[in-house]
């Protein structure tokens, strides 16, 4: 599928498959539980460059001159806990889609690892044309969906309905593509068939303590998806962390159901990623509880980021979790461009609930220390929305959105209203607004309280093109404010701005401020 491209996501790229020095074997990614929430970040490497790893219990090594030239033959659904899938770099994609149903262990996950070439380029898994991995032909695994993603994870048709969920597995260090429904693959049968609209590069029925990182993912359908039915007492996903990806350009341009990232889970974290604009649907869509997005950069689609309930059907896995109420936004860096190729935000943010109010996210949305960048022209749309809370002027009793240490620069003409009519919008500490905002429709009424805040106004907070300060700029030395509060069962410590996104990097120290208790407002303090 030809995808269009962006200025600002070319550099990025540039960037992140430069020549480094050769690669180096490291230890797997190790998920966090669910008890220490969110864990403390992952500082990122200089480069995207990966090598080869060895599993405590097996080891498979895919590529030219090994022992499985093809992904087709590699015994997939027998992985166990420390077994490492090493698919060595090759200039020619690798046309396999394959499913897995392994259980690693917190100390020995299953890892399929991309080992790249000495110019940090990543293998590549594309959907387009692919066959069916054998084990999944002969077991019959996955047939129900084999036509939704490129990597399915679920489990036997044996294994048990209620109680089998694959866990702790990482797949990192790989390009995933093709996945979409202008592509056909070889079915079970052996038969050309096309992927469905709702198809992803990673797609899991359920999982627990999936690890996504240091993965290019473009193409698709969606980017990556988890489920959480709740048709049954063990149908939840859990502990979903995304780490350090390139994700962009995933979704169906005439559909608004399908983005970059679709997540639904008990805990998930995102951080370090690029995520670029999606086809259609949003940026990053999330129905999990206690959700933790920090140091990305976020292109804005249809919407930059969309927070919503869980969609449960029976029992309830996700909702009796103390942190549900609550997410955590801080330390991104969000661009909403009217000129983009895949459109804009009008509606930049949106939390509490898109469906069903009663199972609606009715706590705070901590927002901190991001670095909001508007360029939506009055002639695309007349005005842009930050925050929306609920829908149809309807919110749940008690959703809030607390804003601190942020800067919102409009860098264009168009009206800027804080908030939708529905819901709270608190600001706390001090923020960086645009002059002449509004809260809400200037014919209507919002509740906005910014009693015990401090409201910079100006046109220019005089960043550089990256969004840091530039000497002088009223953003630096400002008085530092993070949440008001942590719930129970959050570790404050790790919710701490000590960080921040570095184009083509993801995760790297944040200089901190020479006068005590100042920090400078948004996403960045410094290159």
């Amino acid at each position: 599928m030809p995808i269009p491209t962006l200025p600002s996501l070319m550099l990025v790229l540039a960037i992140a498959v430069s020549a480094c020095p050769p690669a180096r074997a490291a230890s797997p990614a190790s998920p966090a539980t669910s008890a220490d929430w969110p864990p403390p970040p992952k500082l990122s490497p200089p480069n995207a460059c990966a090598g080869r790893l060895t599993g405590s219990h097996a080891t498979f090594d895919v590529g030219p001159g090994k022992k499985y030239t093809e992904l087709t033959d590699v015994p997939w659904l027998d992985l166990q806990a420390g077994d490492v899938v090493n698919i060595h770099f090759r200039s020619e994609p690798y046309r396999t889609k394959f499913g897995l149903r392994a259980q690693g262990t917190a100390d020995a996950p299953v890892v399929i690892n991309g080992v790249t070439d000495d110019k940090c380029q990543r293998p590549t898994l594309s959907g387009d044309s692919a066959v069916t991995a054998k084990d999944m032909r002969m077991s019959g695994f996955g047939k129900v969906i084999e036509d939704a993603g490129l990597i399915l994870i679920y489990k036997l048709p044996n294994d048990p309905l209620e109680t089998y969920t694959p866990r702790h597995i990482v797949i990192q260090n790989l390009k995933l593509t093709g996945a979409n429904r202008k592509n056909r693959f070889y079915n079970m049968a052996g038969v050309p068939q096309n992927y469905g609209n709702f198809s992803a590069g990673i797609y899991a029925v359920r999982v627990h303590d999936l690890t996504v990182e240091n993965c290019e993912i473009t193409g698709n359908g969606l980017g990556v998806f988890t489920n959480t039915k709740g048709d049954s007492p063990g149908e939840y996903s859990a502990n979903v962390i995304i780490r350090r990806n390139l994700l962009y350009l995933n979704g169906n341009p005439d559909r608004y159901t399908e983005h970059n990232l679709y997540v639904q889970a008990r805990r998930a974290l995102y951080e370090g990623n690029f995520i670029g604009q999606a086809y259609g649907g949003s940026s990053l869509k999330d129905r999990s509880s206690a959700p933790v997005i920090r140091y990305n950069k976020i292109l804005a689609s249809a919407r930059a980021l969309d927070l919503v309930e869980t969609e449960e059907e029976v029992y309830k896995n996700l909702q009796p979790d103390p942190l549900y109420p609550y997410a955590w936004v801080y330390g991104n860096i969000f661009i909403n461009d009217s000129a983009a190729p895949a459109g804009f935000s009008v509606n930049l943010v949106h939390w509490g609930f898109d469906n069903t109010i009663e199972r609606g996210h009715n706590g705070t949305l901590f927002f901190y220390h991001n670095t909001v960048i508007s360029k939506v022209a009055q002639k695309a749309f007349w005005y842009v929305v930050p925050f929306q809370i609920g829908r149809d002027d309807m919110a749940p009793a008690g959703a809030t959105v607390e804003a601190a240490s942020n800067v919102f620069w409009q860098q264009a003409d168009t009206e800027w209203r804080f908030l939708s009519q529905a819901g709270t919008l608190k600001f706390t500490g001090t923020n960086y607004v645009p002059t002449g905002w509004y809260p809400t429709n200037p014919t209507l009424k919002a509740d906005v309280r910014k009693e015990r805040a401090s409201l910079l106004t100006g046109k220019d907070p005089k960043l550089a093109a990256d969004g840091t300060p530039r000497p002088g700029s009223p953003v630096l030395d400002q008085p530092d404010q993070g949440p008001s509060f942590t719930p129970p069962g959050a570790i404050g410590e790790n919710l701490l701005v000590q960080h921040q996104y570095k184009d083509g990097v993801g995760i790297v120290p944040r200089p901190a401020s020479a006068k005590p208790g100042r920090a400078a407002l948004g996403a960045l303090a410094g290159p």
